[in-house]
């Protein structure tokens, strides 16, 4: 018997963050996350997260008023056919990329309980649990150093470092937290569009002329200047990351095909949800690209799809998935859980997440 969606609602919350996110272009202290809730005729409901950035170009407000238009059609649908779903949603409604994610998990939710099995699972399973990072916002260098050893101390292997808003504080802000932590603990580096193609490079060279091993630098220099970072990749001796570059499907493209960069950074709030992480991943595999499998500030609910999504396929090597770390007030109850630096999706049906409002 068909079953299909007969309410769909959104409801806006403000998560505290515990403290300020500062990064090169940004300053955080709380986030909008839109709940997205999704029931069958049945009486399944599917949950789903909506997070706005200026990255997407999206706010509380834009999301919420398009969920009106997204709820039209996708009332009366079969939860089951989430590629008819998508691309209704592609064609009918431009942009929203946060939103589109947002409906597109909670489709998968449902069809993950209808079948009684975990989302990473239902999508290949090629992975229980993933490494990841933990991210060192940018502040004083004593306060990036104690957040690094405290890092370390719940057991991660990874630590992001943002950067790129001074050169010079940045190489002090990293030598400091290597020094801190030591040679075994992984440091990626995210400059969030901050440097010049001649200040990645020199920043790279510098650590590595003082032994500062780095595993990756992220997101150099300028979105809209593709072949500034393809100067970097081509320059630099580290693996270069496509972050806020790789916005859409076409950019994915690009970056493959113009070797913009070693590996992209997909987030399932800027790509539109799964079913066009799915895309943008064989793409990248059929190339030989790696991908991390990032987040914005996203409540549980959201960084819960995107572990079990990393979790599914070989070719998601890497992994940013923290931000649900970062919230006094998570509504998002359940879901992905960690243990000794890795990330470890929930074995319940769907998502494996509550949402208590």
């Amino acid at each position: 018997m068909k079953t299909k969606i007969v309410r769909a609602e959104a409801f806006s919350v403000k998560l505290q963050l515990k403290e300020p996110f500062v990064i090169a272009n940004e300053t955080t202290e709380a986030a909008d996350n839109i709940f997205i809730r999704l029931e069958t005729g049945t009486g399944i409901v599917g949950w789903g997260c909506s997070t706005p950035d200026a990255v997407t170009s999206e706010t509380k407000d834009t999301v919420l008023r398009s969920f009106e238009v997204a709820k039209r059609l996708v009332v009366g649908c079969d939860p089951t056919r989430v590629n008819l779903v998508n691309f209704v949603l592609e064609s009918e409604l431009a942009g929203n990329p946060s939103l589109k994610a947002g409906v597109n998990m909670a489709l998968y939710d449902i069809v993950g309980k209808i079948a009684g099995i975990p989302l990473f699972r239902l999508l290949g399973g090629y992975r229980e649990k993933i490494e990841t990072s933990v991210t060192v916002g940018l502040n004083s260098t004593d306060l990036m150093v104690t957040k690094a050893k405290q890092i370390v101390a719940s057991g991660f292997k990874s630590i992001k470092v943002k950067c790129g808003v001074n050169v010079k504080q940045d190489i002090q802000n990293i030598l400091a937290i290597r020094e801190a932590v030591g040679s075994a603990i992984k440091l990626r580096l995210d400059a969030n569009e901050g440097y010049s193609v001649e200040d990645a490079l020199m920043i790279v060279k510098t650590l590595e002329e003082m032994g500062a091993d780095i595993e990756i630098l992220e997101q150099p220099t300028k979105a809209k200047y593709l072949y500034s970072l393809k100067d970097v990749t081509h320059q630099c001796s580290v693996p270069i990351m496509a972050d806020e570059t790789a916005l859409t499907l076409r950019d994915s493209v690009k970056l493959v095909k113009l070797e913009i960069a070693d590996m992209i950074n997909i987030k399932l709030m800027k790509i539109g949800g799964i079913t066009n992480a799915i895309k943008a991943n064989a793409l990248a595999e059929l190339a030989e690209v790696p991908v991390m499998l990032g987040c914005m500030n996203e409540s549980m609910a959201a960084m819960s799809a995107g572990v079990h999504f990393a979790c599914a396929f070989r070719n998601v090597e890497y992994a940013d998935l923290d931000s649900a770390l970062d919230f006094t007030d998570d509504v998002a109850k359940g879901g992905a859980r960690y243990e000794d630096g890795y990330v470890i999706p929930s074995e319940e049906p769907g998502l494996g997440v509550e949402v208590q409002l």
